[in-house]
């Protein structure tokens, strides 16, 4: 058995090597991701972040008692038939929330530069909700806050909305603001990329910092331009988004493309993902994925898929990842390093969303609702801040969930309201080209 990562460092000091228990019957634990290679199988271990490799007779042995392969028990692969999984994942997660070190500074803000947008998407989450620009008095105040919390470390910046675009005098003011006061800060962004041109991709690198931009194509040119419906567009939208990916790109901003696919466009996305090849496939600052608009996303929406359905569609995805990764255009995320302790910025202390209005939350898709501060008040509202950290009970699948240590079931949040089998699927189809990635790249600790 060769180790190809070893146990997260966070965990190391928490989760000693484990007694081997003589005459028990083993097994490997529920949370232990196998994946054949040349040679070999990878094992890898969603709680601890240990990975290991096996060689073929290793591995033809694992079936049968995996106890005798020597180190599989140590480093908790293999445990006895009676152990309880869940409850040890349960207490890693308790322990490693105790010993967290307190929070001290706020290092990362969501700023919504406005709440409106130039494009109508049909399955805009934000349908319905007020459209207000962030005025220049509460970029002042932003600044303050920023530069208040921040307590001398240096800060991530996402710019969001809307459009954020839309309002882009209030960046340039939050981030010179933050250079006189000496705060070291990055920017990334969340746009549609319409608005781009070569002025404002000089401005963003200079002075704003970017370094990221997502931006999400829903098709092919037809299909993209209804989709995305824009009020008063300059030429051909879907022409000049591509065009302005090219000038992020030369301008050494990574962009990732996100490929919205449902049933409306999911053949399309594959015409789609040609046209990326040919014009960004092998590019190093291009990432290309798909999400699932799982059951409409618009407010208020009634129409659900089928069981049959969603399996088509999730099918469908994993189809054009496989593609994407062929052209070039797709790369796995790294494998997380240490124990998840929280979903996302909505239950992290470091993090937060300040609102056009100046009010702060802890969430991008509550905007009128849920704040818990304001930018130019004393005190905040923790009631709010724990109702955001609020787990949902769990589900009878959790107990055999191979991705258990890594599931946050936030009650406020909606994606979390269902665990399909596809949703675990997808995940576990993940992870495995997350190893095959890390593993054919020789990321490997000797």
């Amino acid at each position: 058995m060769r180790s190809i990562l070893n146990m997260a460092d966070s965990l190391a000091g928490l989760l000693k090597p484990q007694q081997f228990r003589e005459g028990e019957p083993y097994r490997l634990m529920r949370f232990v991701v196998s994946q054949p290679v040349e040679g070999g199988l990878l094992l890898y271990h969603v709680m601890t972040k240990a990975m290991v490799l096996l060689d073929t007779d290793e591995a033809a042995r694992l079936s049968g008692d995996p106890s005798s392969i020597p180190g599989l028990v140590a480093q908790w692969f293999a445990v006895p038939q009676d152990h309880d999984d869940r409850k040890l994942a349960m207490e890693v997660r308790m322990v490693g929330k105790m010993l967290q070190d307190p929070v001290r500074a706020i290092r990362s803000y969501t700023i919504l530069t406005t709440t409106d947008c130039n494009a109508r998407c049909f399955y805009c989450y934000e349908k319905g909700r007020s459209r207000i620009p962030m005025s220049d008095g509460i970029a002042v105040q932003t600044a303050a806050f920023i530069i208040k919390h921040s307590k001398g470390e240096k800060v991530s910046l996402r710019w969001f909305g809307g459009e954020p675009l839309y309002n882009k005098r209030v960046i340039t003011r939050i981030c010179s603001l933050l250079d006189e006061a000496g705060i070291e800060y990055k920017s990334s962004m969340i746009s549609n990329g319409l608005l781009f041109d070569d002025e404002t991709v000089a401005e963003a690198v200079r002075d704003w910092k970017l370094s990221k931009v997502q931006v999400t194509l829903d098709g092919t040119e037809e299909i993209y331009n209804k989709v995305k419906n824009y009020i008063d567009p300059p030429g051909n939208p879907f022409m000049r988004v591509i065009g302005n990916i090219r000038r992020l790109l030369d301008a050494k901003v990574r962009v990732s493309i996100r490929l919205n696919i449902d049933r409306h466009n999911a053949e399309d996305l594959f015409t789609l993902a040609e046209q990326l090849g040919e014009a960004f496939g092998g590019d190093p600052l291009v990432r290309v994925y798909s999400h699932s608009l799982f059951e409409s996303c618009a407010p208020g929406a009634s129409v659900k898929h089928s069981d049959a359905q969603r399996k088509e569609l999730s099918d469908t995805r994993m189809r054009l990842l496989v593609r994407l990764r062929e052209l070039g255009l797709y790369r796995p995320p790294r494998l997380n390093r240490s124990i998840k302790l929280n979903r996302c910025m909505a239950d992290n202390d470091s993090s937060v969303v300040i609102l056009p209005d100046g009010h702060i939350g802890k969430c991008e898709h509550f905007t009128d609702s849920d704040w818990f501060a304001h930018v130019g008040e004393e005190g905040r509202d923790e009631s709010v801040l724990e109702g955001f950290k609020a787990m949902r009970p769990e589900l009878d699948v959790c107990a055999e969930c191979t991705c258990y240590p890594d599931c946050f079931r936030l009650a406020k949040c909606d994606e979390t309201a269902h665990c399909y089998p596809e949703d675990r699927e997808e995940m576990l189809a993940v992870l495995r080209q997350q190893m095959l990635y890390l593993y054919q790249n020789h990321e490997v600790q000797d």
